[in-house]
């Protein structure tokens, strides 16, 4: 394995996760990151737009969560502040709770104070939940009849507040665990990629396919995927169809900029 790397800077979005079922009330309409570059000790705002758009007045509640992943495709959503780049504590929130008329639209605020210390660098990052109330809240809290249930749809809109020291800090990758999958008829091939600097990057990998004789089978194009300090995720290549046999790989990700990251492999379709 080996690793290219010309120095670059990364300035990216990065998309948020949404869980759960989308039902009428209140929705988030605009965007689902929020990126800004700033310095120790500056302030900035920001806000989220939201829409009632059911025939009554509809309540939501606002609070914050780190967020983190990996490659085996663990998401957690822990508590604010406790992931070593959480920038949650550095958010005030304009309130906890939001109450939006039939049809309604409301502006949520947020303050972000960087704070004035010595060492930051790089990316920062967490979120901001928007969870809707259901209205039947009050029902679920009536005793069921013997052998019922109930299952209520629910959906909470996670923001992500990102925040970049300047242009300090440096992304970094490592690539591990390379394999073939067959999903639904077609060759996959599929590796693990872990950030492991202090900024954060959205690389677009590739994986170059030669035969054992050094002739080139071809290039092969996989996802963009956004991975902060610390996390990881799993790229998937569909290698077409290339005919059983044995290959030599090279795995290329550019990070968008002057930042390539790379691994040799060997494969083996059968």
């Amino acid at each position: 394995m080996f690793r290219l790397i010309r120095q670059a800077l990364l300035m990216g979005l990065l998309l948020l996760a949404v869980a759960g079922v989308a039902e009428a009330g209140i929705k988030l309409t605009s965007e689902m990151t929020i990126e800004r570059v700033a310095q120790p000790g500056e302030r900035y705002r920001g806000s989220l737009r939201l829409q009632n758009t059911d025939a009554a007045t509809a309540e939501a509640k606002v609070y914050q969560t780190d967020y983190s992943f990996v490659a085996d495709g663990s998401i957690d959503y822990g508590a604010p502040g406790q992931l070593e780049r959480s920038n949650a504590k550095w958010i005030t929130l304009s309130t906890e709770l939001v109450r939006i008329s039939a049809g309604g639209i409301e502006e949520l605020t947020f303050e972000v104070q960087v704070p004035r210390e010595k060492g930051l660098s790089g990316t920062y990052w967490s979120m901001i939940m928007v969870e809707p109330i259901p209205k039947d809240s009050a029902e679920l809290a009536e005793p069921l009849p013997e052998r019922t249930t109930r299952i209520r749809q629910l959906i909470r809109y996670g923001v992500q507040v990102v925040t970049h020291i300047g242009q300090s800090g440096e992304a970094g990758l490592v690539f591990t665990n390379p394999g073939l999958i067959s999903e639904d008829g077609k060759r996959i091939f599929h590796i693990d990629a872990e950030n492991t600097g202090s900024r954060w990057l959205r690389p677009s990998v590739w994986l170059e396919l030669y035969r054992q004789d050094g002739a080139p089978v071809g290039k092969f194009q996989g996802p963009r995927q956004r991975l902060y300090p610390g996390t990881s995720a799993q790229f998937q290549v569909d290698l077409g169809e290339t005919p059983p046999g044995k290959y030599l790989g090279l795995v290329v990700a550019d990070g968008t900029g002057d930042e390539l990251y790379g691994a040799n492999v060997e494969l083996e379709i059968e």
